[in-house]
């Protein structure tokens, strides 16, 4: 009995031991503390004021003026909507060196607010500089760098003139060359166009008007830019006029394509089918004196239009009309505007309630209006003359 006494006391003693032993160890594994040096301060940095503004981006920077007597681990700007900006916000990392560092600011919000101020880091902390405040622009979509003219054909038609399909076809050919740098415009107007009996009317109130004034000899006929056809270097139908026919398109689109265009466009058409509202907002920006009074046009075209057609192949009673003109939102000749100079900027937001259909449904109809197949063009001119530039785009 007592040896076992013994043997217990022993075991005992032994298991307090290397318990002692593990606490020691585990002590010796800890992370030292951290001593604070006091010799060592957070930097100092100041924040550079913000330029380059843009509706999505801008520049700022800061300067670090002194490590505090530590290396810096990472610099940057912050910047929020928040009055103010922390690290936890969007932020740049810009380096671990002293003096000066540009940032750039991007994936901005168009016409906010935000709230900037430099940061700089070393093993004290992160110092901040002083906040500053600045607003984006506008969303502005007209480029302001220099282009060259979009041509634009209005090309004068009618559904019993049995040479128009040609005129059709020609126009496809230069638009497949020229994507981009040209745009067609069917007007359909005059005597081949006039409302008849077994036949669509894809007239408007503002054909007869645009006829008129291109001084129009025979059908098909053109015009390019409203520009006088002498000028563009090809034969007019009639003396001093801006029609030419359908064989010389080419040749004046390619003269206009080589023109500066002193006025960018910029637009985008969104449309609301709950109560058939489309807006087009259009923004211009002039590269170049627009001498004088400019008119702005906002027109709707409308393409897959199935009718009959004097010489429509393949099927003459089933002839698909694209680029059909079908009303402009701006009236006969345009929204003047009297901001022209070089440097100046135009922004207008132009509404309309889109119709069921254009001149009825029936065969002598103009046919139901498909939202998908509408498109915008919006041009400039001077005085319902010379085109200085245009641009097609989708309903959104």
């Amino acid at each position: 009995m007592i040896k076992i006494l013994k043997f217990n006391k022993m075991k005992n003693w032994i298991s307090a031991f290397i318990v002692s032993a593990l606490f020691v160890f585990a002590i010796s594994c800890d992370k030292e503390p951290v001593v604070d040096d006091p010799d060592i301060k957070l930097p100092e940095i100041t924040t550079t004021a913000v330029t380059g503004i843009t509706f999505n981006s801008a520049i700022s920077g800061g300067t670090i003026v002194s490590n505090g007597g530590a290396d810096i681990t990472s610099s940057g700007i912050c910047w929020s909507k928040n009055a103010t900006p922390t690290l936890d916000d969007f932020k740049t990392m810009d380096g671990t060196t002293t003096g000066t560092f540009i940032s750039n600011l991007s994936a901005l919000e168009a016409n906010t607010t935000y709230y900037v101020c430099a940061y700089a880091s070393n093993s004290k902390g992160t110092a901040f500089g002083k906040i500053l405040t600045f607003t984006t622009e506008e969303f502005f979509m007209a480029s302001t760098d220099p282009e060259n003219r979009v041509a634009l054909l209005e090309d004068f038609t009618g559904v019993r003139c049995g040479y128009c399909p040609d005129g059709h076809a020609r126009a496809k050919i230069i638009k497949d060359l020229y994507p981009n740098k040209f745009i067609i415009m069917a007007v359909h107007a005059g005597g081949y166009a006039a409302p008849a009996a077994g036949w669509a009317n894809f007239t408007t109130p503002y054909g007869n008007a645009f006829v008129s004034q291109a001084n129009v000899a025979g059908y098909p006929a053109g015009t390019l830019n409203r520009i006088k056809a002498d000028d563009l270097g090809v034969s007019p139908q009639r003396t001093g006029g801006y029609a030419m026919s359908r064989n010389y398109w080419k040749t004046a689109a390619e003269a206009v394509m080589l023109m500066s265009a002193p006025v960018n466009i910029g637009a985008k058409a969104t449309y609301n089918e709950t109560n058939r509202e489309l807006t087009v907002a259009v923004d211009l920006y002039y590269t170049a004196d627009g001498n004088g009074s400019n008119y702005v046009n906002v027109a709707i075209l409308q393409d897959k239009l199935i009718s009959k057609q004097s010489g429509g192949t393949p099927d003459p009673n089933n002839y698909e009309q694209n680029h059909v003109l079908r009303d402009l939102i701006t009236g006969q000749w345009g929204d003047r505007n009297e901001t022209t100079t070089v440097g100046t900027k135009y922004s207008k937001t132009f509404t309309y309630t889109v119709p069921t259909d254009y001149n009825g449904l029936g065969v002598t109809g103009g046919g139901a209006v498909v939202i998908d197949d509408l498109s915008i063009v919006v041009f400039v001119c001077q005085n319902a003359r010379n085109v200085l530039n245009a641009l097609k785009i989708d309903v959104e």
